[in-house]
């Protein structure tokens, strides 16, 4: 494995401190702006009202929805503990049982105040080959571990924020990343018969393609959140988004070792 000067390195336990700079440069970002609040409060504004919305407590249906929605086969965290655990309450139609009642509660208490327990925090990251030098960190893509009730919290988060949107149309029709029933087929079945009808008509189309290097690890952490306060997303809702945010810690897992968190 390469380290930044491109000297290749062997020892099992080296390599895996290159990992672990990679990832953790890649999460710092180039500018060192993605933490940097004052930067983004003078682009984009934050004085706004929020939605009622974003301080509904999250519901016992909420958590039984998400759990049906989480697949079973999905890795467990730094925790070790699989989603099968938590969809153990699946069957109880009000949280009756101590594991049900613990999940509500824990939930909620998260969301209520923002607080994301220290044991949720980090995430285990595995490097996926991709292309080119396999010897060199950069051709490689990271696989998150997610604890997996930080993963069930996120998801009813994301729950939120895609029916608020849905309520108040606050995306534009021509997104479709990350939007239920827009799938790639879609866009791309809308793509063709575009080229289609302009080809019969015997027009041209040209079609522009950005791929930007490293865009979904790059995303400045504070841009998001004034972002999402900008178009009305506040209150508990972005308490609960932010504190995801406020202090993620990775560890690298190669092979059968993993590093320490940082």
């Amino acid at each position: 494995m390469y380290d930044k000067n491109k000297n290749l390195i062997t020892e099992k336990h080296e390599k895996i401190k290159i990992w672990t700079n990679h990832f953790v440069d890649l999460a710092k970002g180039a500018t060192g702006n993605s933490r940097t609040a004052d930067k983004w409060e003078n682009l984009i504004s934050s004085d706004c009202d929020y939605y009622s919305e974003c301080d509904n407590s999250i519901q016992w249906t909420d958590i039984i929805q998400t759990l049906i929605d989480t697949p079973n086969s999905k890795a467990p965290g730094a925790d070790g503990v699989p989603s099968m655990v938590w969809k153990l309450v699946m069957a109880d139609p009000t949280p009756s049982s101590p594991l049900a009642k613990f999940i509500l509660k824990i939930v909620n208490l998260m969301y209520d105040t923002g607080n994301i327990p220290q044991c949720l925090e980090t995430s285990v990251v595995v490097p996926v080959p991709k292309k080119g030098d396999m010897k060199d960190p950069n051709n490689y893509r990271m696989i998150s571990l997610i604890p997996t009730l930080a993963k069930l919290v996120a998801k009813i988060v994301a729950t939120k924020l895609s029916k608020i949107d849905a309520k108040y149309q606050i995306l534009v029709k021509e997104q479709a990343g990350f939007r239920n029933f827009e799938e790639c087929a879609g866009q791309a079945t809308t793509l063709y018969e575009i080229v289609r009808r302009r080809k019969i008509q015997n027009k041209e189309t040209w079609l522009c393609y950005i791929d930007y290097s490293k865009a979904y690890d790059r995303v400045p952490h504070m841009a998001l959140l004034h972002k999402l306060r900008s178009v009305g997303i506040g209150g508990k809702l972005l308490n609960m988004i932010k504190g995801m945010y406020d202090a993620p810690k990775i560890a690298v897992r190669v092979g059968n070792e993993v590093s320490n968190s940082t």
